[in-house]
């Protein structure tokens, strides 16, 4: 069997999965402003963007995608949080060569993520980066949303993914730790 076919069977038996599991109960909304100044293919950011909002659903958070036009402009929501995420193509030469983005905790709802695209696309299996894109989006999100900068020795919030995590994430994103849902918790 080619790879794209496994590809392609392995996202409509999770899509089965999903679809059958009953729908977890929503207690908070966050609308997420994308800047997308390192040109992310659609078809990469819509699956990148799936993998995140899976996410947090499975915590009890709804995610609102919305594209932004320029930074700095005025947005307003009807409710919930606002979050930026801006992708930027290159990571700064100061940052240590893992990281694959940044969030900058403890500055209110206006907190920014910057993705490095160019690290995230220098992931080893192409075929699967927007998933690996995904749960680094909804990483720094927890970031933002968490309000600070500390990370659980298991799941999505990891310093550093091993092998087996990152296997685990092309089967859906990685759970929350139970810290970490009860900080998202304490959050909201």
């Amino acid at each position: 069997m080619n790879r794209a076919w496994m590809v392609t069977m392995a996202v409509a038996a999770a899509m089965e999965t999903q679809a059958a599991s009953p729908k977890p109960r929503v207690d908070a909304l966050v609308t997420v402003f994308t800047y997308n100044l390192a040109a992310v293919p659609r078809n990469v950011m819509t699956r990148a963007k799936r993998v995140a909002t899976a996410a947090f659903a499975a915590a009890g958070i709804e995610v609102r995608w919305v594209e932004g036009k320029h930074l700095g402009e005025q947005r307003e929501v009807a409710s919930g949080e606002m979050r930026n995420v801006v992708f930027d193509g290159a990571a700064p030469a100061s940052f240590r060569p893992q990281a694959m983005a940044v969030t900058n905790v403890g500055l209110g709802a206006g907190s920014d993520v910057h993705v490095f695209y160019n690290r995230v696309l220098a992931f080893q299996d192409s075929a699967y980066m927007p998933e690996f894109l995904g749960n680094v989006l909804a990483h720094e999100l927890t970031h933002a949303l968490e309000g600070v900068a500390r990370h659980s020795s298991r799941g999505l919030m990891k310093a550093v993914w091993s092998d087996d995590d990152i296997a685990e994430m092309f089967r859906g994103p990685l759970p929350f730790a139970a810290e970490d849902l009860d900080l998202l918790r304490a959050h909201f």
